[in-house]
């Protein structure tokens, strides 16, 4: 489901942002958001969501409840292949990281009687040429200095 435009998604962005940002070391912007839902048998495959340095991906999960059994994690794979992490989701709980990190979201479990929803952002560094436009936006919309 696209999100882009949307004032709940977009106030998360905002809340969050100051924390990414400080993680990137850099002005960051949004360049699409969007949720993915996953039911008992559907996960996704592993994959990449971008290829150039500078882009990141925030991955927020929203639901009001998760139980410890219905599985449902995101897997971040290493260079082999291997895995080396996983993300349980859990209320309110959003993972930051360089897109071409290789992931996918697992299948709930069949215990699970909810939708496995993942907001995703898909993010860049905010070029030198993009920044002082960006900034004057920002100033407009927040009325900060």
């Amino acid at each position: 489901m696209d999100l882009d435009g949307n004032p709940v998604f977009d106030s998360v962005w905002e809340h969050v942002r100051p924390r990414c940002e400080a993680m990137a070391g850099t002005s960051l912007r949004v360049l699409r958001q969007y949720a993915n839902g996953h039911t008992y048998g559907i996960g996704g495959a592993a994959h990449a969501d971008d290829v150039r340095a500078g882009c990141y991906t925030l991955l927020y999960y929203p639901m009001p409840e998760w139980n410890h059994g219905w599985e449902g994690e995101t897997v971040f794979y290493d260079e082999g292949g291997d895995i080396r992490l996983a993300v349980l989701p859990r209320p309110n709980r959003a993972v930051f990281f360089d897109s071409r990190i290789p992931h996918a979201g697992r299948a709930p479990s069949r215990s699970c009687v909810a939708l496995r929803v993942t907001v995703a952002y898909k993010i860049e560094v905010i070029a030198w040429e993009d920044l002082e436009t960006a900034l004057k936006e920002r100033r407009e919309k927040t009325g900060a200095i």
